[in-house]
């Protein structure tokens, strides 16, 4: 049992790993990826023009392309060398090879992003169990789960936050006990800076976070923030210049101009983005989102026992205080919470697609909760983050490619179809292609409102009209498909309903209707 007990993390790791790998090289190409992977290409040219005088193409660099980070395909690069050779792709397109390779890079960050959650929760506790049950009740997490399967944004996003947070927390262990910063700690803190805002410019919210670590730390050590810069100005400024130089290297656009880095954070905070999200009924448009949006989200997105955790603050908050570092690190983590979402929300930050934009959020509310539930009851940690486990093995199993969608018992109290957004990233797009493959009549052409990835996924040469063309006169016999938000738009006159994709949450009886496809005849 006690050898069980050393081993059992990394054989469900091992596990994990593998199904990991497969399921996300078979779920759907979502509609970011492909757009994604257009303004890699740009920047890789703009590299190779600069370094080998070469003329490579880097028009898609254009407009607001120019804002968007490439950062996490320097780390897919390299992997894809092998993944495009899996005999599991063989199937597909070589466009398609890469995209569904790229799956793999970002499911692997998860993993690393669970490992520093692990080592974040270690830190805190000093409890090598409570890390290990932790880490797996947070990479079975069927929300983060799902999203790790293709998210290129949002996973590595979050995966750069934690780890700065380490670092960062790493730094404020030492002075609080030694009164030192160590410059290894610095500029290492300063590239995977410099890396997560590569990834997204919001990155600049990272430093909200640093400056309450640092305010919290000045108020236990009982001297100003102003005399905390005074004693470390030369290790900040030497932070800020690293970080600086560190993300002009990473993103090519910025060579000609540096100062775009100022226009990019003014104009990504206001992205122009005319969708909407259904939350509680209501559609809910990005540039003109109410105060609530953000907390109805969490509320329902969150694991009721994170929930719980929450609360629990108040039973165990004098065991916190006993111990200084404890307290800096999950006030701090509390506070910068709490402040970036005041934040988003004061400034009217375009919000859409739910939590996706603020998913790096969730491990630290995560980090939060656990450690409360830790603190307030060891045996009642076990029981109940046990019991999730098994209940999100069950949920992940049952809704795949569909995790991401996944909403807490909560959902109960109202219905899920209409009233919460559903597979606004098109996870369907590989079930919807391998029904039409299945059901191929060559003579007929398919309509679709995701035509690009539709098109990876059918290798057998299928005619396939612009969505814009649905209601006009077209051929018949022709297939509509119908997903993500345009699951409910009208077809033409004469069509039956051939095919739809559906789920159960929770063990609801609602079935939850995700995509459809019609055929005219």
């Amino acid at each position: 049992m006690t050898y069980f007990k050393k081993i059992y993390f990394y054989l469900f790791l091992s596990i994990f790993i593998l199904a990991g790998i497969h399921f996300s090289i078979n779920t759907g190409i979502t509609h970011d990826e492909l757009h994604d992977y257009k303004v890699w290409i740009a920047n890789k040219n703009s590299i190779l023009n600069f370094f080998l005088n070469k003329n490579l193409d880097t028009s898609y660099l254009t407009g607001a392309n120019k804002f968007y980070g490439s950062g996490f395909h320097y780390i897919s690069i390299f992997l894809e060398f092998f993944s495009v050779k899996l005999p599991q792709l063989n199937e597909y397109t070589d466009y398609g090879k890469i995209i569904l390779s790229k799956h793999i890079s970002v499911f692997l960050l998860f993993v690393a992003s669970g490992l520093i959650f692990k080592k974040i929760i270690k830190l805190i506790t000093k409890n090598n169990h409570h890390a290990n049950l932790s880490t797996i009740f947070y990479l079975l997490y069927p929300y983060l789960l799902g999203h790790s399967f293709f998210n290129i944004k949002d996973i590595p996003f979050l995966t750069f936050w934690l780890i700065c947070t380490y670092f960062f927390i790493k730094i404020i262990k030492n002075l609080l006990a030694k009164e030192i910063i160590y410059k290894k700690d610095i500029i290492l803190l300063s590239f995977f800076t410099a890396y997560l805002l590569s990834i997204r410019i919001s990155g600049v919210l990272i430093f909200v976070q640093y400056m309450i670590f640092i305010l919290v730390l000045s108020s236990e050590k009982d001297y100003g923030l102003f005399y905390f810069i005074k004693k470390n100005f030369r290790e900040i400024l030497f932070s800020f210049f690293t970080i600086l130089s560190f993300y002009i290297i990473l993103q090519p656009s910025y060579w000609s101009d540096p100062l775009l880095i100022v226009e990019a954070i003014k104009y990504m905070s206001q992205h122009i983005q005319t969708v909407c999200t259904i939350t509680l009924g209501e559609c809910m448009k990005a540039q003109n989102l109410p105060a609530s949006y953000l907390p109805i989200w969490f509320f329902f997105k969150l694991p009721i026992i994170i929930l719980v955790g929450l609360v629990l603050f108040f039973k165990i908050e004098e065991k916190i205080n006993l111990n200084p570092f404890i307290l800096i690190v999950l006030k701090s983590l509390a506070f910068s919470i709490l402040a970036i979402i005041f934040l988003l929300i004061i400034f009217n930050v375009n919000l859409y697609d739910e939590i996706r934009q603020v998913m790096f959020l969730i491990p630290l509310i995560l980090i939060i909760s656990l450690s409360f539930i830790y603190f307030f009851s060891k045996k009642f940690f076990n029981f109940s983050i046990i019991f999730f486990i098994i209940f999100f093995i069950i949920q992940n199993i049952n809704i795949y490619p569909y995790n991401y969608i996944w909403i807490n018992n909560f959902s109960h109290l109202t219905k899920v179809q209409n009233v919460f957004e559903l597979d606004y990233w098109g996870a369907s797009t590989k079930r919807i292609s391998n029904f039409l493959m299945n059901n191929n009549d060559k003579e007929a052409c398919l309509i679709t409102n995701r035509n690009q990835a539709i098109n990876t996924f059918i290798t057998k040469k299928k005619c396939i009209i612009n969505f814009s063309k649905l209601h006009e006169s077209n051929k018949r016999p022709f297939y509509v498909a119908l997903m993500e938000r345009g699951i409910n738009k009208g077809t033409p006159n004469n069509c039956d309903l051939i095919y739809e994709e559906k789920i159960k949450i929770n063990f609801s009886k609602e079935e939850i209707s995700l995509a459809k496809i019609y055929k005219c005849s």
